[in-house]
């Protein structure tokens, strides 16, 4: 997977300047960065209490649903916040009179738990069923927002077990379970985000090792890995402050693109490095060559990944618009700490680093990866076939999409048939479908009536309710007989609103099916802006980088159809895992991760290719390219989709979707569209594919020896 180091000018680029730099304050750029891991590390664990997982975090900010929630919050300033856990008992044949005696010894017992148990409330009284199988009762858990999550898991646990005694009583074939938005908090929450951060950790550790098959040189990379994680998380914990909406999804990918991209970025610098060491005599002089073709296309890759993140800054969803500072300050960090603090080290250590395989000028050298080069003389025999092959296979993966269902019931967040998702059923089963999630209407107090009957007229309302009033705004809760989440709840919902409208103007409707009806409009309207905007901002990105035109429509067009065929894939994986289904904003987080990464592997490549047919053609110029990378990108995706594979592991659904649909979709762009999909198109449109630019096979002669330019980006791939 070598290749022999061209010769170079004399130093007198950045990138050189920077490797003569670092040669005489390598001790100096240890300690700024020593001292900026100390100075920021405590802002660094602030961020855990900056997150916002509120209902407004997904609202655009015109929503009616957002402003009931922004009128609660304002109520409530200071003050506890509510999350209600709904304890439903069931006996399939009907409820004895030995079965009505558990339940309320049931409810004395949780009733036992006030002040025993923090934030819990007395529960409510016990309603039954009307077909006389099922009684609920339900339990406040007040609790500050940073304590929300604890508060929970602490009280779902408490009344748990406080029930099982008196149910256990009245014999086999009572069913009790507790639900709610407490127990799906308790059940289905982001988890320890230490575990994953452990996870990944050691994934790349495993990594490194078998790529470098050395027990000295992984560290290197992981220290700089370290370091710009806690600088990334420090500077979102400032955005955070500044009034970004930070969410645990953004935190927990933060994690895991931090660790993916900067491993990807010292795998290519080290490689590089490693080969200018075995050419070059001393390590100040590999370095500076390495960092000259490896700079430009590691800078070239991070800036098309910002850009394409802070593209997201034209979403109405608040969690959307935050997550692109977020990830695009990640990838920041990322560029700078493993191209000051990773050459740094390299140059402090020298080639021992490497030991036991220390490269030296004397060692001689491979061209490139034999099996790489077979590869990609099988898709220069045929490229045409083999690019249609490819695309059909794509096509068929994208057949998965038909499997894919989108749904926001908060059920959905919980692996597994866990006892609040069981309970959620059994509550639907025996009482009104909205019973446990109802529309919360707020209205000037002379509208509350009027309120009141447009609600009791709408059909499909099974109950309204007068509520505690909020601030200066009357309250009404609004029960549906029709499943809340889902059409028939969102077209009882649009109807409700369009009657209060005309009837109530003054009226709004919130509460937790509002929003996520709300949060679904807006993240359609979201895919209808960021979708085109983002493939044209990186068509446009790479065009400038490549001076090209054709091959970066190649490569966007390649990277969309991945993306559509990993997400397919991903659906068939959701379904097999028994998850309900994907909450309507994730397609677009997965969306902008995809192109924007994909397209990174491809900056490599296709920059290397260019560098090559400025003296080989497009054909040899193919087949070295694909060569001299094939290995260390692969390898880079590797430990990119793994890391986003560790999501998968947390609790939490909408992460774990996110985690295995990026993690399938690298892995698909890693192995066959970077691979063979790529290379066959450019084969098959030849010397076109750097239109309208000279041609780069007619540009034979040029002289390659001059220091590259952003323009030929695939020097750091070799």
């Amino acid at each position: 997977m070598l290749q022999t180091p061209s010769v170079d000018a004399p130093p007198t680029g950045p990138a050189d300047r920077l490797a003569r730099t670092l040669r005489w304050a390598r001790w100096l750029v240890l300690a700024i960065w020593l001292a900026l891991v100390v100075v920021l590390n405590p802002l660094s664990d602030s961020l855990g209490g900056k997150t916002n997982d509120t209902a407004q975090a997904n609202l655009p900010a015109k929503a009616a649903s957002t402003k009931v929630a922004e009128i609660q919050d304002a109520a409530t300033k200071g003050r506890p916040k509510t999350d209600q856990a709904d304890v439903v008992l069931v006996r399939a044949a009907g409820l004895s009179a030995a079965d009505s005696a558990a339940v309320t010894r049931a409810r004395a017992a949780v009733a036992d738990l006030v002040g025993k148990v923090p934030h819990l409330a007395k529960p409510d009284g016990v309603v039954a069923s009307k077909d006389g199988k099922a009684a609920l009762f339900s339990v406040d858990v007040n609790a500050l927002t940073k304590d929300q999550s604890d508060a929970d898991g602490d009280a779902v646990k408490a009344i748990r077990k406080a029930v099982a005694g008196p149910v256990k009583e009245a014999g086999d074939g009572l069913e009790v379970k507790v639900t709610g938005a407490a127990a799906l908090s308790a059940d289905g929450g982001i988890g320890d985000q230490n575990t994953l951060l452990l996870i990944s950790l050691s994934i790349v550790v495993v990594v490194l090792l078998l790529v470098y098959r050395s027990p000295v040189l992984w560290i290197f990379p992981l220290i700089g890995t370290i370091a710009s994680l806690i600088a990334a998380k420090a500077m979102t914990s400032g955005l955070a402050s500044a009034g970004f909406t930070v969410t645990s999804i953004s935190t927990a990918i933060l994690t895991v693109l931090v660790l993916g991209t900067s491993t990807d970025y010292a795998l290519l610098l080290v490689h590089r490095y490693r080969e200018e060491l075995r050419a070059r005599p001393t390590p100040v002089e590999a370095m500076a060559v390495a960092l000259r073709r490896t700079l430009p296309s590691v800078a070239a890759s991070a800036a098309t990944v910002v850009c394409g993140m802070l593209c997201l800054l034209a979403a109405q969803s608040a969690a959307l618009r935050g997550l692109g500072p977020v990830a695009a300050v990640a990838i920041a960090a990322v560029l700078v700490g493993q191209v000051t603090l990773l050459p740094a080290l390299l140059l402090l250590v020298g080639r021992p680093g490497f030991w036991p395989l220390v490269p030296r000028p004397t060692e001689g050298h491979e061209e490139g990866s034999r099996a790489w080069r077979s590869i990609g003389q099988w898709v220069a025999r045929r490229p045409v076939p083999v690019a249609i092959g490819a695309v059909v296979l794509l096509g068929a993966a994208c057949t998965g999409l038909a499997s894919l269902h989108t749904s926001n019931d908060p059920v959905a967040i919980v692996k597994g048939q866990k006892d609040s998702v069981v309970g959620r059923h059994l509550v639907v089963a025996h009482f009104p479908a909205g019973a446990t999630d109802p529309l919360t209407v707020l209205s000037p107090p002379d509208e509350a009536a009027k309120v009141a009957s447009v609600a009791s007229g709408t059909p499909q309302v099974a109950a309204v309710q007068a509520a505690d009033p909020v601030g200066r705004y009357s309250a009404t809760d609004v029960t549906l007989s029709v499943p809340p989440y889902g059409s028939q709840g969102y077209d009882v919902l649009k109807d409700l609103r369009g009657r209060l409208d005309a009837q109530a103007p003054g009226a709004l409707v919130g509460g937790g099916p509002a929003v996520q009806y709300d949060t679904a409009q807006a993240a359609d309207r979201d895919a209808k802006v960021l979708i085109p905007l983002v493939l044209v901002v990186v068509l446009i990105i790479i065009s400038i980088l490549v001076r090209a035109l054709v091959a970066p429509v190649v490569l966007v067009l390649t990277t969309a159809l991945s993306f559509a065929a990993a997400f397919g894939l991903a659906s068939l994986l959701w379904h097999a895992l028994g998850y309900p289904g994907i909450e309507a904003q994730l397609p677009l987080y997965i969306f902008v991760f995809l192109i924007a990464l994909g397209v990174d592997y491809n900056i490599f490549l296709i920059g290397r290719v260019r560098e090559e047919a400025r003296t080989l053609g497009i054909h040899e110029g193919m087949l070295r390219g694909l060569s001299v990378t094939g290995g260390v990108i692969t390898a880079a995706g590797v430990v990119l989709a793994s890391t986003f594979g560790a999501l998968s592991r947390l609790p939490y659904v909408p992460v774990a979707q996110v985690g295995s649909a990026i993690a399938v979709g690298v892995l698909l762009d890693t192995l066959l569209v970077r691979t063979v999909l790529v290379p066959a198109g450019l084969l098959a449109l030849g010397e076109r594919s750097w239109w309208p630019s000279t041609s780069a096979g007619r540009a034979r002669g040029a002289d390659r020896t001059a220091p590259s330019s952003a323009a030929d980006l695939g020097q750091g791939a070799g």
